[in-house]
């Protein structure tokens, strides 16, 4: 992964952020977080409105639904001229764009390839008291279509310095392609380092079929993958974890123990089915774990 210099936000002009701390949405408070150098970097920040009543589909209600569209339109791009006003006073190399689209994922990606974005990133909502951070509709086939690195957002704040983990499968268990782990490292370390912080390497493997081998000859075979994986990097020996857990779990729980704010993941669509299959891992962390997820795509398609 490069160094991020070309960010794409996508913003809910809808929602109410007028009592976060600096008046920002938490998406782009993070994406400040990767500016390093306000002249080299840009920022668009991207919002696209659709409500059904006021699609073709409603023209035969008796009132005139572009009018009323436009002004639905014209009021997301007052909101986020405002932001964009507020950022360009502080000296940041930053645009909007308000778009009209269904479904909506289709605008994003286009808009977020036509501005050659180095990284796409979305917020997730939790649900109520209960703090389960389901994917949307559109939040899933951004997973699935966004080509680019997409980093999901919750709603608690980084730590300062930040801390992330990065999820590895050496023994690609779960079918991924040889150089996603590589892939995961380097964009884990650009990420640390551009942002300012640790990394922690971390992969699980209790979920491998254990009837058909010994616990321990398991165990010798992911440790032998896992040190070739990482022998190519100067990590430091603290931060590489050989865990013997489940991965949603082992990321959920030395995640705690560590305080991760982060987590870098790849995440594959297989075949026919990729419309319907990213990944079992990468679906059960992505609405199991309330830590943000920095998902990468491999270059080629299994």
């Amino acid at each position: 992964m490069k160094t991020i210099e070309r960010i794409v936000v996508v913003i809910d002009a809808n929602e109410d952020f007028s009592n976060a701390p600096d008046g920002l949405p938490i998406e782009l408070r993070k994406a400040l977080r990767l500016v390093k150098d306000k002249e080299a970097a840009e920022i668009k920040l991207i919002s696209v409105g659709y409500e059904r009543y006021l699609s073709h589909s409603f023209r035969d209600l008796g009132y005139d639904y572009a009018v009323l569209r436009k002004e639905y339109c014209d009021r997301l791009k007052r909101i986020m001229e405002e932001l964009v006003a507020d950022l360009k006073d502080d000296g940041y190399n930053i645009s909007c764009k308000v778009g009209w689209a269904h479904p909506r994922y289709e605008m994003i990606v286009k808009l977020a390839n036509e501005f050659n974005a180095d990284i796409l990133i979305q917020h997730c909502r939790a649900y109520a008291k209960l703090e389960h951070h389901h994917l949307t509709h559109d939040s899933w086939e951004l997973v699935r279509h966004c080509p680019i690195p997409l980093l999901l957002v919750k709603d608690r704040d980084w730590g300062d310095p930040l801390v992330m983990m990065a999820a590895v499968d050496p023994m690609h268990s779960h079918h991924k392609p040889l150089q996603m782990d590589k892939m995961i490292l380097d964009a884990a370390s650009a990420f640390s380092s551009q942002v300012g912080g640790e990394f922690h390497v971390v992969h699980a493997y209790a979920d491998v079929s254990r009837p058909f081998a010994a616990a321990d000859k398991i165990k010798a075979e992911h440790e032998k993958a896992f040190n070739e994986l990482v022998s190519g990097y100067n990590f430091d020996a603290d931060h590489l974890h050989l865990l013997d857990e489940s991965p949603v779990y082992a990321l959920q729980d030395y995640g705690e123990e560590i305080k991760s704010d982060l987590i870098v993941m790849g995440a594959i669509s297989r075949s026919r089915i990729k419309e319907s299959l990213v990944g079992s891992t990468a679906e059960k962390v992505l609405d199991y774990i309330k830590t943000d997820i920095l998902i990468l795509k491999p270059t080629v398609k299994i």
